[in-house]
């Protein structure tokens, strides 16, 4: 063999390995890729779940909610937030006017962490036409089932103690709680739960007012395609700004007669929406709720305006 006939095969041997080392695994996804030869690498998933704020201080509180959903079966979730989260709302000063409380619902600082438990409570599994239905009412047996608690009750609260900030008044204390301090204390009133639902179900992206009576809060939420349909009453409905929201009550289920007195288990089904005629609560069957939008701007009261001992050194305002 002469010099020619060995250049040619050793140029026919480079060619042959760049094929089989550069090439193909550049066409396969790369060395030790499993994937079929020529096809694009699959692109990471968009996140689009808002990021969770960590705790400069490094401390988290954790609670696991063990409930029964609206299809009986058994669910659990998990809500982590920082503890530094929690102490601030505890320390923040509640406002006495019930018609500026849905602003509770609305916190900024708590939306990720309320997102989150949302999904876990009320992710899609229904698959039917009424889905919509069904992850509100997922959301509503939820809250229905945290316990009911007074606001002077000291053991209403994580530490044993009524805040500092509780507002005392001649009919008694009052505490709106945000929707996490609820959540961390595991237990609320009417106001709480309603603040709490009314929170998870607009984070959800749907339209939610509060329903103020004399004596309670529950919720009204708009929704479309609700009815008789539904259920075998006339749901409860009261328009508002050009809306139509459905009563929702949030602080008990309909409790019903155990078939085996012996079982500790509590036996029962959800309030369901619109529903008014199955409750204790008298005021809520005659009384026509004040409709409290939850991005409500407070507005000043009427006082008595006093004329000013002068300063010393100046003059008064008179």
């Amino acid at each position: 063999m002469d010099r020619q006939d060995i250049l040619s095969v050793l140029v026919g041997v480079v060619i042959v390995l760049v094929v089989a080392l550069v090439v193909k695994p550049a066409l396969s996804g790369g060395p030790g890729d499993d994937s079929t030869p020529g096809a694009l690498p699959t692109p990471a998933p968009v996140v689009t779940t808002p990021a969770l704020t960590p705790d400069p201080a490094g401390k988290e509180i954790i609670r696991e909610f063990r409930w029964t959903a609206i299809d009986g079966g058994v669910q659990t979730a998990t809500l982590e937030i920082p503890s530094s989260l929690f102490d601030r709302e505890r320390k923040t000063p509640r406002m006495a006017d019930h018609s500026a409380w849905g602003r509770y619902a609305l916190s900024e600082d708590e939306r990720p962490y309320l997102e989150a438990l949302a999904r876990q409570i009320a992710s899609p599994r229904f698959n039917t036409p009424d889905e919509d239905y069904w992850r509100v009412m997922d959301v509503l047996f939820f809250v229905q089932q945290l316990p009911y608690s007074s606001d002077d009750a000291p053991a209403s609260y994580t530490g044993g103690a009524v805040p500092a900030q509780a507002i005392h008044t001649p009919g008694g204390v009052e505490y709106p709680k945000y929707p996490v301090e609820t959540l961390v204390d595991g237990e609320g009133d009417c106001e709480d739960s309603s603040i709490l639902a009314a929170s998870l179900l607009t984070f959800m992206g749907y339209d939610t007012v509060l329903l103020g009576y004399s004596d309670h809060m529950a919720v009204g939420v708009q929704m479309t395609g609700n009815g008789p349909y539904y259920a075998d009453y006339t749901p409860r409905s009261y328009d508002f700004g050009g809306k139509r929201y459905y009563y929702v009550e949030t602080t008990n289920y309909l409790p019903l007669p155990r078939t085996n007195p012996g079982n500790i288990d509590r036996w029962g089904k959800p309030f369901p929406v619109g529903d008014v005629t199955h409750g204790s609560i008298s005021s809520v069957r005659s009384e026509t709720p004040t409709i409290i939008p939850l991005r409500y701007i407070v507005r000043p009261t009427h006082y008595t305006v006093r004329p000013v001992d002068p300063l010393p050194g100046g003059e008064g305002l008179w």
